[in-house]
């Protein structure tokens, strides 16, 4: 058996590489960790290095000449005293067939390049500790120990080495199988998990006897009778003398009784009785973790305080169990009506349900976290007294119903949950003296905003009808010769009364009133009439851009409408580039990287709008199908004055044109501007210093002129 030098002051860590600056970092990232470091460029040499200086822990690169790290990994393990080190597989190959032979020569762990530095002392040093616990549960033999405590219930166990299952008679009643039957296995052990649970749970089991490595579950299973149980199941690896893993020892417990007192007591405690919806109780831990988590991240919530109206009557009149049935009623409309993108708070970790309370009575509460602005609590608040039936049937009677709601919004009206529940409530009271079945702001100037809002969203239902909106056009120019080969197609809305609105003051309304299809089905089609009349004007190389709403995207509808332009408006889709900003994207990765694939395949540009101000990674924006990255006009206007923007763009037009994008800079106004992009090599802009967003009639006779842009 291997006697480590626990001499040493620090770990040893030996790194293979035969990259020079790979070796530096990782080097670097393991000292500052506690290790001390050897190192080497090949193969053979590790395996001498190994045996002269028994590191505690190997960092080994796959791909290296002559022998490569698969064959350097199986050489160590197979010494003598070559079992114990942790040895971390280091690689650019990300397949699983790379990591399957990994693990199959002998190797501990896996980690792709690039790797994080960080993570990898802290991966490290927990390898180091695992291979120590390893050592002295070999050194100890406690092996009988640890099969004696586990024997105490129903037990099971796993031969790693050649995958015998054996399975105890009280595991087998525990689990509901037929103790008849002489051989068992891992597919039995699962057959009575519940179903919507079966495939998650055996595919963990299953991970962890692949990875040789301790797992505890919770989870349900159905026996034959029908009867449903909670069982924990936990599991052990034993090595042998080698330092090998060879046993996976198990045991299975029956906790039916434990988890339902559990949720017993924390629906008593926490939830209400009558209409299941969260009580007081956890309404306020809520509220004061929202409170925390806004004041942390200066960020606003809304408070929604709710109230029937005349429901004592109700109760007086036709008793109280018809009133508890209206009560129960109210709260299944409050659940249908609370949108996952109203942002409500969720009753608990990793639920999708918001956190919608019953404080007591005929009262209750909803908490939307994260508004977009005040109006939008008021868009939710009408939702949901429109909601509330003003005529319903209960147990055979018809009842007229309605509700008045107060908003209170985090910190304007209140930075503690007492004062935020005391300004909504006085809010409901107004919206009661108003008139009732209404909602009030608890600001007066909250409520002129919303009747602002709500003015503008019944507008703008009839804006489309109406012809009301148009397209201007904001050139997009070549750097270098200043002459125009696109541009990015901007909506306004021509409002008879209020004239020309921006799209930052409806856009938004379109997106939370649903509208946002029908508008970008609009642009969509307008954008590609114009780019169709520019090419029956000898223009056929200027590319037009449209700004597409998220909705839209998540949705999937994008591609339909898309192929609905291209088969009525004889265009050529390359002339297309549809603008998606980082946050849009970054919101169902997978499912809007298909969306982008399926928009690729019809020749349509992409390009990745606002870049440096969203969550994107590196290693995302090479996953998604993007033409063009737009530099955020953020970056761009204070680049003159600030270095680290300046720095922040050069970075990123070194990336872009690494992965072969275009770029383009938003927000040119200055001379200075222009001469310090052109400068790093961007390749087309956009801003005020060539021209504002015109109309196309406009834009056509500018590019008729050739003439450049710019002073």
């Amino acid at each position: 058996m291997i006697c480590y030098r626990y001499d040493r002051q620090n770990p040893l860590a030996l790194i293979v590489d035969d990259e020079p600056s790979m070796r530096l970092t990782m080097g670097a990232a393991l000292r500052k960790s506690g290790f001390d470091i050897v190192e080497t460029d090949n193969g053979p040499a590790a395996v001498s290095l190994f045996q002269s200086e028994k590191p505690d822990l190997i960092l080994l690169d796959i791909m290296m000449p002559g022998m490569n790290g698969f064959e350097t990994c199986q050489a160590i393990r197979g010494l003598p005293d070559g079992a114990f080190p942790q040895i971390l597989m280091v690689t650019g190959l990300d397949d699983t067939d790379s990591i399957l032979k990994a693990y199959e020569v002998g190797a501990n762990d896996f980690v792709s390049k690039p790797v994080n530095l960080v993570k990898l002392g802290h991966r490290s040093k927990y390898m180091l500790r695992a291979g120590l616990a390893f050592q002295e549960l070999i050194r100890n033999q406690n092996r009988m120990t640890k099969t004696q405590e586990l024997a105490q219930l129903g037990n099971w166990q796993i031969d790693l080495t050649c995958h015998r299952f054996d399975c105890s008679k009280e595991a087998c009643r525990l689990l509901g199988l037929d103790d008849g039957k002489k051989s068992k296995n891992l597919e039995d052990m699962l057959s009575t998990v519940v179903a919507p649970e079966k495939d998650r749970i055996k595919e963990q089991i299953e991970l962890a006897i692949r990875m040789k490595r301790a797992f505890e579950l919770n989870y349900a299973i159905i026996l034959p009778s029908g009867t449903r149980k909670h069982i924990s199941n936990k599991a052990e690896i034993i090595s042998n003398e080698n330092g090998e893993p060879e046993w996976m020892l198990g045991v299975v417990q029956d906790v039916t009784r434990l988890k339902l007192a559990e949720e017993e007591i924390r629906y008593l405690a926490f939830y209400d009785g009558l209409t299941g919806l969260a009580n007081r109780t956890l309404f306020l831990d809520r509220l004061d973790q929202a409170i925390l988590l806004a004041s942390r991240e200066k960020r606003h919530f809304a408070l929604l305080f709710i109230d029937l109206d005349n429901f004592k009557h109700i109760n007086d009149t036709l008793g109280h169990h018809v009133g508890d049935l209206v009560l129960k009623n109210v709260a299944e409309t409050l659940r249908a009506n609370i949108r996952r993108t109203d942002s409500a708070m969720r009753l608990d970790s990793g639920s999708s349900d918001p956190l919608i309370s019953r404080l007591g009575g005929d009262e209750f509460t909803v908490l939307l976290q994260s508004i977009r602005s005040p109006e939008a609590a008021g868009v939710v608040a009408s939702r949901l007294v429109k909601a509330i039936p003003e005529n319903c049937k209960v147990d055979g009677k018809k009842i007229h119903v309605t509700t008045s709601i107060g908003v209170s919004v985090y910190p304007e009206d209140g930075d503690k949950a007492d004062v935020l529940l005391k300004t909504a409530d006085t809010a409901m009271y107004h919206a009661k003296q108003s008139g009732k079945s209404n909602y009030q702001f608890f600001r007066k100037a909250l409520n002129a905003a919303a009747m602002e809002r709500f003015s503008l969203e019944k507008d703008l239902a009839r804006a489309l009808e109406r012809n009301e909106l148009v397209l201007y056009y904001q050139p997009q120019v070549d750097l270098e010769r200043r002459n125009i080969v696109g541009a990015e197609a901007l909506i306004r809305w021509l409002h008879p009364k209020k004239g020309m609105i921006l799209p930052g003051k409806f856009i938004h309304i379109a997106e939370e009133s649903g509208m946002i299809v029908d508008v970008n089905r609009w642009v969509l089609q307008e954008t590609s009439r114009f780019s169709r009349r520019l090419m029956e004007n000898g223009f056929d190389k200027i590319t037009v851009a449209l700004n597409v709403s998220g909705y839209q995207i998540s949705e999937g509808s994008i591609s339909r409408t898309l192929q609905d332009a291209i088969r009525n408006i004889a265009m050529d889709p390359a002339n297309i580039e549809l603008e998606f900003t980082e946050s849009i994207l970054m919101q169902n990765t997978e499912g809007n990287i298909a969306t982008l694939e399926e928009i690729k395949s019809m020749c349509i540009r992409i390009a990745l709008d606002d870049f440096g101000t969203g969550f994107s990674s590196l290693s995302y924006l090479t996953c998604f199908p993007v033409d063009t990255l737009k530099i955020d006009r953020s970056f761009v206007m204070g680049a003159i004055q600030q270095k680290s923007n300046r720095v922040i763009i050069q970075a990123i037009i070194a990336m872009g044109h690494s992965l072969g994008l275009k770029i383009i800079a938003e927000g040119i106004e200055t001379r200075e501007q222009y001469e310090l992009i052109k400068s790093y090599g961007c390749d087309e802009a956009q801003g005020f210093y060539f021209k504002p967003p015109i109309p196309g009639e406009e834009f056509c006779r500018l590019l008729a002129q050739r003439a450049p842009l710019g002073h």
